[in-house]
């Protein structure tokens, strides 16, 4: 019996294991399969859908703007110089006088109040990037320059024929909200209509700073009076860091773990318990069926010993009375 319990509650505990594995994908999958089809249904009405269909596919095939390429420009360069402060005053006048700004700036002095080191993050025309580089050889030593493009032409399109999209869709609701014969059809269309024009607010702000990205490259310039030194990421400091992030990483993990595992340690507690509760109650059963031991009588408590008892020695004779005793015999 106890053994058809223990394997009864290893049966139950892998069956909840087997179903908080399985129950977090498709959770997962059921929300992917919902936001697919509320991004399939939100840009476009019924109505509106095939048009707009033809107006992004125009856009992309023959429009004028198909054959433009937008890309995302970067660049930093760290430059040795004899002044840090005048460096980064002449650099922020050129890049003014391209139409850019500064994004960030920072500098640093020694103990003695000379600055040291300068670094500034510029944002100025993509056209204009590469005449401020080759410039930069006349504030002095140019010790690193890396410069990086990164091609957003899909996502651009992608995020053009989106608002077309919904664009089309809110001029169709708002001709339909027109045309509404009951209180309840308005209140419906009004409610799609508002999540609408939300969507389309939120793609044309990430249109508008993908926009800004491209037309504006960043530029970030270090100035120092010394050769700056790299950290070696394979160095001991190098280590250090990774370690750590690997630390954290490995806490997080745990937590998101434990968290998880919670809600069904609560529920698998229960049939553990009551798993335990009936294996106690067996026993206590088991043991109330067992007969008494028969009591010893108390003359015998230990049987064994008196069998292997010796028995007691017998007294020696003592050689002096039977030396007295002889003449004794002889008289008589």
């Amino acid at each position: 019996m106890e053994r058809v319990l223990r394997t009864f509650a290893a049966v139950i505990m892998a069956l909840f294991v087997l179903t908080a594995c399985g129950s977090a994908p498709d959770s997962d999958g059921e929300a992917a399969v919902d936001y697919d089809m509320e991004m399939a249904e939100g840009p476009a009405d019924e109505a509106g859908q095939p048009q707009a269909q033809d107006e992004s596919g125009s856009d992309l095939e023959g429009g004028p703007g198909a054959a433009e390429r937008q890309v995302i420009t970067t660049a930093s360069a760290v430059v040795e110089v004899d002044d840090t402060r005048e460096a980064v005053r002449r650099v922020v006048g050129q890049a003014a006088g391209y139409g850019g700004y500064v994004e960030a700036r920072e500098e640093s002095t020694d103990e003695d109040g000379t600055p040291t080191y300068a670094s500034v993050t510029l944002r100025l025309p993509q056209e204009n990037l590469d005449e401020l580089l080759e410039q930069l050889e006349d504030y002095g030593d140019v010790t690193d320059l890396t410069e990086s493009a990164q091609d957003v032409t899909g996502t651009y399109r992608d995020l053009n024929a989106r608002i077309e999209a919904l664009e089309t869709s809110v001029d169709r609701l708002i001709e339909i909200m027109s045309e509404a014969d009951s209180a309840e059809e308005l209140l419906q269309i009004e409610t799609t209509l508002s999540e609408r024009q939300a969507s389309l607010e939120s793609l044309q702000a990430d249109l508008n700073a993908l926009e800004d990205q491209v037309s504006l490259s960043t530029l970030h310039i270090q100035f120092s009076t010394e050769p700056i030194t790299e950290v070696d990421r394979e160095g001991f400091i190098g280590g250090l860091q990774s370690g750590w992030n690997g630390l954290v990483t490995f806490i997080n993990g745990f937590l998101v773990g434990a968290g998880v595992l919670v809600p069904w340690l609560a529920v698998l507690a229960v049939p553990v318990v009551v798993i335990l509760l009936l294996l106690r109650r067996y026993r206590r059963k088991r043991a109330a069926r067992r007969p008494a031991p028969a009591p010893q009588p108390e003359h015998s408590e230990n049987p064994h010993q008196q069998e292997t008892a010796e028995p007691a020695a017998e007294p020696h004779p003592d050689p002096d009375q039977g030396a007295e005793r002889g003449p004794e015999r002889g008289r008589a």
